[in-house]
């Protein structure tokens, strides 16, 4: 396992006097063993004695395990079993009956507010209603919380998460480069999604890489004043003199980038074109400030002011950044007006200021994910931020 999180994992175990934590969620799994799953039916028990067991289902696929870690299946999705549930949770009571801390409470994270999803994003299968109730009744002394603790762990990565994360900007700079290589007029937003689809998509089988996906949504025109709202691709055509927002979630392995690009498919007037100009110019001003210490408030702040003097601070209608890692939009503090949080070496977060409006006429968002390093910040997604295809 991945030493760092593994002290990590003791600590709040030391701490809270618990007997064990148990992990679920594909994120969780993805933070604690660097193992994502396809069924999302997998659950990790730790405890204090340094060997963890994955219990995962019969149908997991083998070569996606981790190999450092004790693996116990349990009989999910065979035809003969009519209470997979009651067989793992038996299990693991048997386990931590075995490690002599079915005395001691166990603890995890009861809701989340949704989750990534598994390796099968299309349809992940049910867990049972009364799934918090049995793992509460795991142990003597029942559940304890650790809530808090266990929400921490999403704003660090760790030395073996970073490199994990640089692979995903890897293929992220693929999709980038799609796109400004198909931004032309006559192609839909749709078939321009699905060429950066594709793109990513046969990623998988590179570079150890055993899952590759984006989710990318093309804006344009007009369709991307609603940008700051939602994203999402149409069957419109681009046309000629229009900017191009492309918003785009990747995930490789279970580990995620969050990137936005704004181009155009051939000249734009000078208002836009100025619009992109103060976009980029506040994007830059935030990012040269992160680094550890540093307020999230002032750097929302910084980029926002510089909107706000090019005029046009009331087209700036979101938060400026927020975590990203182990999800699309990571647990923790955003940059944004009025946050309390403070930067912090091992996090990453994503920069994007944008400006929308109907009265200018388009929608433009810049956006990229900045690691916190011991003396400042690196660019993870350090990719061409260009309008024109001319200087790709």
């Amino acid at each position: 396992m991945n030493l760092q999180r593994e002290q990590m994992l003791k600590n709040i175990i030391r701490q809270h006097n618990l007997g064990a934590l148990v992990f679920w969620r594909p994120d969780e799994l993805v933070i604690t063993c660097g193992y994502f799953p396809l069924w999302g039916l997998s659950f990790l028990v730790y405890t204090e004695d340094e060997a963890p067991v994955l219990f995962v289902p019969e149908l997991e696929p083998d070569d996606i395990l981790p190999k450092d870690i004790k693996v116990e299946k349990y009989p999910w999705g065979l035809m003969d079993c009519a209470d997979p549930w009651g067989i793992l949770v038996n299990r693991i009571k048997t386990m931590l009956a075995k490690k002599n801390v079915q005395h001691l409470p166990v603890s995890f994270i009861k809701s989340i507010g949704g989750t990534a999803p598994c390796m099968m994003s299309g349809e992940q299968p049910p867990l049972p209603a009364d799934l918090i109730d049995r793992l509460s009744a795991l142990t003597e002394s029942g559940f304890k919380d650790a809530t808090q603790d266990l929400l921490h762990l999403y704003a660090y990565k760790t030395e073996a998460d970073v490199q994990c994360l640089r692979c995903t900007h890897k293929v992220a700079a693929i999709a980038v480069e799609t796109f400004y290589e198909n931004l032309r007029p006559g192609i839909s937003e749709a078939a321009l999604a699905g060429l950066i689809e594709y793109a990513v998509q046969c990623m998988t089988g590179s570079e150890e890489i055993y899952f590759s996906k984006a989710w990318p949504m093309i804006l344009s025109g007009r369709n991307a004043i609603a940008g700051g709202k939602y994203n999402r691709s149409t069957g419109k055509k681009l046309q000629a003199g229009e900017m191009v927002m492309l918003e785009m979630a990747i995930c490789v392995n279970g580990y995620w980038a969050d990137i936005t690009r704004t181009g155009q498919t051939s000249e734009v007037p000078e208002q836009q074109n100025r619009i992109f100009n103060t976009v980029l110019e506040a994007q830059q001003k935030a990012i040269a400030m992160m680094k550890p210490g540093a307020l999230m408030a002032d750097i929302d702040a910084a980029a926002r002011q510089h909107i706000e003097d090019a005029g046009l601070g009331p087209y700036f209608n979101h938060a400026l950044g927020h975590h990203v890692g182990f999800r699309y939009h990571d647990i923790g503090p955003s940059l944004s007006p009025g946050s309390a949080g403070v930067l912090k070496e091992g996090m990453l977060l994503t920069v994007e200021p944008g400006i929308y409006g109907e009265e200018i006429g388009c929608g433009v968002r810049i956006e990229d994910n900045i690691l916190i390093t011991k003396d400042g910040f690196e660019i993870l997604s350090d990719y061409p931020r260009l309008l024109t295809i001319k200087e790709v």
